[in-house]
This record gives structure tokens, sequence and C-alpha cells, in this order.
């Protein structure tokens, strides 16, 4: 195998999530890492977060764009 191909491989890097959680993991690029979700808030894992606040106001902007298409339809 030739040499000095592969990426540096650092350890203990620092993981931060916006909802708050912090872990560490083994990466190929220096820490800390800002993630927008993790294993904790992201709801394909966690079936009991609340949706937030973001995703919550494009769902209301959606609705809201179904109405008055469903009220032109009419």
């Amino acid at each position: 195998m030739k040499d000095g191909i592969h990426p540096k491989y650092f350890k203990d890097v620092e993981v931060n999530c916006i909802c708050g959680a912090s872990f560490t993991i083994n990466a190929t690029v220096p820490g800390p890492i800002k993630l927008e979700s993790c294993h904790k808030c992201h709801p394909a894992y966690n079936k009991n977060q609340v949706i937030k606040k973001v995703a919550k106001g494009r769902m209301e902007k959606f609705l809201e764009k179904q109405k008055k298409i469903d009220t032109m339809q009419k």
C-alpha cells in the first residue's frame, strides 16, 4: 500500500448539537464538530421529541398555502 494517502485520524473529537447534547467520536476532521440534529433530538430516533419551532413554522406556512388552494378550487 502507498504511504501518505490516508487522511489523518483524530481521536476523541468533541461533537456538539444545537439541542445541547455533546459526545466524543473518532473522526478524520479536527474538532469541535457542530451538528443541527443528533440521535437525541432527531425525530427518526426520538419519537417523543416535540417539533422544533423552525419546522413548525414551515408546516404552518404549507398548511396556509393548502387552504388557499382548496378555497380557490371550490
